[in-house]
């Protein structure tokens, strides 16, 4: 069981702020309700667990997308569903090979999340 709440704080890229902000809309739309990137991120996490993962997914969409830059995005990830976070973040560091930020593995687990149908 997760212990406490982790808060996370992020300096990212103004195309890695869209890319969340439209997975937001994107998620409201579907769900017809407005969803925070708390929320948008949690959903993501916790279907993540049963996507198969590839490396060269992982390779493929932060090649093609920025995430460093000046924009400041704080997440708070509760006990709730900081076990699925560090779980996902866990998979996508085996993947990988190497330590993979949270500002990495934010938007990675929500692109998976849209290509993979669930919002």
């Amino acid at each position: 069981m997760a212990s406490g709440t982790r808060n996370i704080r992020m300096l990212i890229s103004q195309d890695c702020f869209a890319f969340l902000a439209d997975a937001m809309c994107e998620f409201s739309k579907k769900t017809a309700r407005f969803q925070s990137l708390r929320a948008t991120v949690q959903h993501a996490c916790s279907r993540a667990n049963s996507m198969d993962i590839a490396r060269q997914d992982l390779d493929q969409f932060l090649a093609g997308r920025p995430v460093d830059g000046s924009i400041k995005v704080w997440l708070e990830v509760s006990p709730e569903w900081l076990d699925d976070y560090n779980a996902v973040r866990r998979r996508i560091t085996e993947i990988s090979g190497k330590p993979v930020q949270d500002k990495a593995v934010i938007p990675f687990v929500v692109h998976l999340a849209q290509v993979r149908g669930v919002f």
